[in-house]
């Protein structure tokens, strides 16, 4: 193997434990109710709203990541620190989460927390292309990779979802970044 590329084992050990970690701070950052009761449980609705879209994004980036590492026969500096940078911006979704939760309307919140999903979706597109750089050879990596699907339409809903937010309606941010993974979903399911 040429010494300028590695196998990709490691760094998919490394994903899988971060985004493990995330997922697990995203639950123990759920508040509790006040009282064992409905209300009290209904009270915690945009908390559990926002868990549901953050949890959803973290295991379909999981899962979009070992989709196209599948595929994937070398790797090299370069993409180990697109990784790292990635994981960096999604290891903020925790706190973007609570943030969003207990500020569901403000305008502030709901643009940095979709921001973080629209800096996640540019790193993976500067990803995809250095990946088919680097295994020009694996024709299935530009199939699995589908820039089109993957990346630029849920970029378009996350902008669309911005851009609704500036007219007033701040939570649409947060509906945009749920219908965007319900459809990545959906798309990997039929993949």
């Amino acid at each position: 193997m040429n010494e300028k590329y590695m196998s990709t084992n490691r760094l998919e050990a490394f994903y899988d434990a971060i985004i493990a970690i995330i997922v697990t701070i995203l639950v123990l950052e759920l508040p509790q109710p006040a009282t064992t009761s409905i209300q009290s449980i209904l009270a915690l609705k945009t908390s559990y709203f926002a868990y549901l879209i953050s949890f959803l994004v973290c295991t379909n980036l999981w899962q979009y990541h070992h989709l196209i590492y599948n595929h994937v026969e070398h790797i090299n500096a370069k993409i180990i620190w697109q990784n790292i940078f990635l994981l960096l911006i999604v290891s903020l979704i925790p706190y973007l989460t609570t943030f969003v939760a207990n500020n569901p309307f403000n305008l502030l919140a709901e643009v940095l927390y979709g921001l973080d999903f629209i800096i996640v979706n540019i790193i993976l597109f500067w990803m995809a292309k250095s990946l088919l750089e680097v295994n020009s050879n694996q024709e299935y990596l530009s199939y699995a990779l589908d820039v089109k699907n993957a990346l630029v339409i849920p970029f378009i809903l996350f902008i669309t979802g911005l851009a609704i937010a500036f007219l007033g309606y701040p939570f649409s941010i947060s509906i945009c970044c749920l219908i965007s993974v319900i459809r990545s979903i959906v798309y990997s399911i039929k993949y």
